[in-house]
């Protein structure tokens, strides 16, 4: 089973569409990185300026902060003409030089110093402090962002005459505040290197067109496969719960249609072959089922002679007035009382059997039920009155219908009930027939003021051989409301049973109606 749950899972499983998504997603992010490479590569020339400015702001920041321009601009002149070689600052290596190597400026056209109020303080040019290019209004878009003290590349690409391009860098004093801004202008820009690089990110960009078209061709085609594999598997399970759910309903006659070679084909033999054993296994119990009620039936209906013919002898002898012996007699008159229960049991058995096995016979008749009702409690009132106290009385509307009845089971039915409530009934009590007419039925109720059945009892009052654990054993052997059940249904009819404990409990004997 596990096998095939594993096989199952990996087949319904879109695994491959995400290793395929994971593929695209991991290239793109690698042509994005060599992208990125290849950008930041191309686009180092136009932050040359910016860079350029800020190794000037570093190398002349203390003589800024302390010395005099006629100081200042020697130092300009020699920075824009190569003569003085400048320390890179730690970061990405350039073209002129790696990472903290002496380097020298070069396609410089001037370098010039801003003070704080904007005005020129010193420049590479002959003029000093005097240097006035054509350019110079278009410093102010460098030098105010540079005295505000910001670290980002301040660049101005220009076109036409003039320098290509201007960077702009702020100049700290010890304390860290901006009190200048140095301005380098470049003849030109040097041109992009479009080396392997550049091959790399071209080659990256129609990678990743490449694998999209077919990350969506894959998409389609796998989807497609996938539903079509998981409707065929999604069937054949489907057919599966369909055929347990009508086992657990008790069609054990139910099979499935065995296909394929995979393990679901085992589930599907497997099932089969359990359907058929429980088939199987049910015909068997069935069978033993059969003959137990049929050796009852046929057992109780052999004891019913001998039981007689100890009976009868035993009223014989008591009719011997005189000459039984008087501690004789009162034995004899307890056998006798005894046989008449055993008696009793077993015709109760064997009308319970003959129903189990369908030879229950039943004549059904128009039966006045109020007739048999008060034959019944005339035949009881006297002894319940004389050894329990109890009090039964009958109860019958005018003009009532007949029922649909076997009349000689319906006695039987009705004196079941009455001697169940007597039992019940403690002296002093009473129990009430009452015979009425519903839309459809006739309704006998049996009612008394007994001890009443306890809630978790009385669903199984009706069952053979039940007693309650509640009461105290009355010498009822847990037959007589089972045959009353059976002789209902065998009438068409129904019972059924109410109680409320200490209060008493209400049997109601349901048969059709004829009108």
């Amino acid at each position: 089973m596990r096998r095939a749950l594993t096989r199952l899972r990996w087949q319904l499983t879109l695994s491959h569409l995400i290793a395929i998504a994971f593929t695209l997603v991991s290239m793109i992010a690698a042509v994005l990185v060599i992208a990125g490479i290849w950008w930041s590569n191309a686009n180092a020339p136009s932050r040359e300026p910016a860079q350029d400015a800020r190794l000037v702001a570093v190398a002349v920041g203390r003589m800024v902060q302390n010395g005099t321009p006629d100081e200042l601009n020697p130092v300009l002149r020699a920075l824009a003409q190569g003569r003085l070689r400048l320390a890179a600052p730690v970061g990405p290596p350039t073209e002129r030089g790696a990472p903290g190597m002496d380097v020298s400026l070069r396609n410089i056209v001037y370098v010039a110093i801003v003070g704080p109020d904007r005005n020129l303080l010193a420049s590479s040019d002959p003029s000093g402090a005097a240097f006035a290019p054509p350019e110079q209004p278009e410093w102010q878009t460098l030098v105010g962002p540079a005295l505000s003290g910001t670290q980002r590349d301040l660049v101005l690409t220009r076109s036409g005459g003039g320098p290509a391009a201007l960077g702009a860098a702020p100049i700290f004093d010890d304390a860290g505040r901006p009190i200048a801004a140095a301005v380098v202008a470049l003849a030109d820009l040097p041109q992009v290197d479009r080396g392997p690089f550049f091959l790399l990110a071209i080659f990256g960009v129609a990678t990743v067109v490449v694998l999209a078209a077919a990350f969506f061709f894959a998409l389609a085609s796998s989807s497609i496969v996938a539903y079509l594999l998981s409707r065929r598997l999604v069937a054949r399970l489907e057919q599966l719960g369909r055929a347990a759910e009508a086992l657990r309903a008790g069609d054990l006659a139910t099979r499935v249609a065995v296909s394929g070679k995979d393990e679901v084909t085992q589930l599907q033999e497997s099932f089969n072959s359990m359907a058929t054993g429980l088939e199987a296994e049910r015909d068997r119990v069935v069978g033993l089922l059969a003959a137990r009620r049929q050796l009852v039936a046929s057992v109780s209906h052999e004891l019913r002679t001998p039981i007689a013919t100890v009976r009868g002898y035993l009223e014989a002898a008591l009719r011997r007035d005189g000459l039984v012996p008087a501690d004789l007699r009162v034995d004899l008159e307890t056998m006798d009382r005894e046989v008449g229960r055993l008696q009793h049991l077993i015709d109760d058995l064997f009308t319970l059997s003959r129903a189990e096995v369908g030879r229950l016979a039943v004549r059904l008749d128009p039966t006045q039920a109020s007739v048999v009702v008060q034959h019944v409690v005339d035949a009881q009132a006297p002894l319940a009155w004389h050894q329990r106290r109890v009090q039964v009385l009958a109860q019958a509307g005018d003009d009532l219908p007949a029922a649909r009845a076997d009349a000689v089971r319906l006695e039987q039915m009705v004196s079941n009930l009455v001697n169940n409530a007597i039992r019940h009934t403690p002296p002093g009590g009473l129990v009430a027939v009452v015979v009425a007419a519903e839309a459809e039925r006739i309704r006998i109720d049996v009612r008394d003021t007994g001890e009443g059945i306890a809630l978790d009892e009385l669903p199984h009052v009706f069952e053979r051989f039940y007693r309650g654990n509640s009461s105290e054993d009355r010498g009822g052997a847990g037959l007589g409301l089972a045959l009353v059940k059976e002789l209902a249904e065998a009438m068409g009819g129904s019972v059924d049973a109410t109680s409320t404990p200490g209060e008493g409990s209400c049997f109601t004997i349901r048969l059709a109606r004829v009108d």
